[in-house]
This record gives structure tokens, sequence and C-alpha cells, in this order.
């Protein structure tokens, strides 16, 4: 078989005519229909046979085909991956309450420490007659007040004292003074003078409870 008859059917080429400079597309286009064409026939020729094989401008129009698909398909990639806008989650809506939250439990931690600190004492007579500095020690301060009855009347007060919160100072008019101790939040408070010394008693155990109000150490 001659080189003639392998040559894949399609327009010829004028010698000497740059082939790129009309259309650089179409000319790569047919050049590789051609080529994959001769590779068919060659391996077909090795076994005997030869398929019908499609002219070069069936393989370049179905190559253009494919090449003015890839655009399209392009796009729609790219438009899968487009990003979506983006919602207003509620995460942001939530900051309010979680500071709120840290600070009740920062706040709780320092009750806690108070309670500890104050308990720690119990037995001691260290505080005998001095029940305001005992409760402002116990919020790791002092030198706020120099009396219980001081501190009762620079506080918001709260008059329901059997139900004291946790943390809370219990006033009592006791004496000109007055008397202070710090609600364990159950009935009970833990106090100086009880006992005459430092102790856990009943909420009702010092005479004239005035109430309580929040510690502002």
């Amino acid at each position: 078989m001659t080189a003639a008859a392998l040559r894949p059917a399609g327009p010829s080429v004028p010698r000497g005519v740059n082939v790129l400079a009309a259309n650089p597309v179409t000319t790569v286009l047919s050049l590789a229909a051609g080529a994959v064409g001769a590779a068919l026939v060659g391996g077909q020729a090795a076994q005997g046979s030869l398929p019908d094989l499609p002219s070069a401008s069936t393989v370049t129009a179905d190559l253009h085909l494919t090449a003015g698909a890839s655009p399209a398909s392009g796009s729609s990639a790219r438009t899968a991956m487009a990003p979506l806008s983006a919602e207003p989650t509620s995460a942001a809506a939530t900051v309010p309450e979680l500071t709120k939250a840290a600070g009740m439990q920062h706040q709780a931690q320092k009750i806690d420490s108070a309670v500890d600190r104050f308990e720690s004492k119990i037995g001691s007579t260290q505080y005998e007659n001095y029940c305001e500095r005992a409760v402002e020690n116990a919020y790791g301060t002092q030198h706020h007040y120099a009396s219980a009855i001081e501190d009762w009347h620079s506080q918001q007060q709260h008059s329901d004292w059997q139900h004291a919160p946790k943390g809370a100072m219990v006033f009592y008019d006791t004496s000109s003074d007055g008397h202070v101790a710090l609600s364990l939040g159950d009935g009970r408070v833990v106090s100086s003078s009880a006992h005459h010394q430092v102790g856990i008693v009943p909420v009702g155990y010092f005479q004239h409870p005035l109430g309580w109000a929040y510690a502002p150490y």
C-alpha cells in the first residue's frame, strides 16, 4: 500500500502556505485528526485489515464541537464552584449571652472563694466584734465600711432575709454598729460571734434581722 492510499481524506494544503496563519485552532485540530487517523490505519494494517475511517473533516468537526463545548463546561464548573453569599449566623447574636454567662461564672467563683475563705476561719475568735471586717476579708478586701450598719445603708436592700442567696451579706440590727454575716444560700450563715467565734448558724440566729444585700466587693 502506498503512502497516498494511507493519506486521510480531506482538503489538501498547498505547499508553502502557512497553515497556522488562517485559523490556528482549525489547523491544529486538523493535524491532530490526521495523526489519529494515521495511527489507527497503521495499527490495522499490521493486522491485515483496514477499518473504515472517518474523514479528517468529520474528526475536525467533532473536535470543534468538543472544543466549543469546553468553555460552557468550564463556565458550569466555575458556576458550581462560585462561593455562595454568606448568611448571617446566629453565633453573633449569642455574644451578649456568652458574655453574661462568663460574668455570672466569674461571680459564682468569687462567691465560692469568699465562703471558703470565711469557713476556713471557723473556730477562730480573731473577728469577735469585728463582723464587718470578717465579711470584707472573706471577699479579699478591707476598710470599706466602718461598721455593718454603715454597710447596710450603702447597699441595695432586700427584706426577705430568710431567702438570702449564697454569698449575700445578711444584716441585723443588734446594736448601734449592727451585725453582718455571710449567707450560705441554704438558710444558714457563716459569721463571727457565733458562740463567740466564727461558726455556721441558722440565718435567724441573730436578733432583729434587717435583710440582705449583694456584696459589692
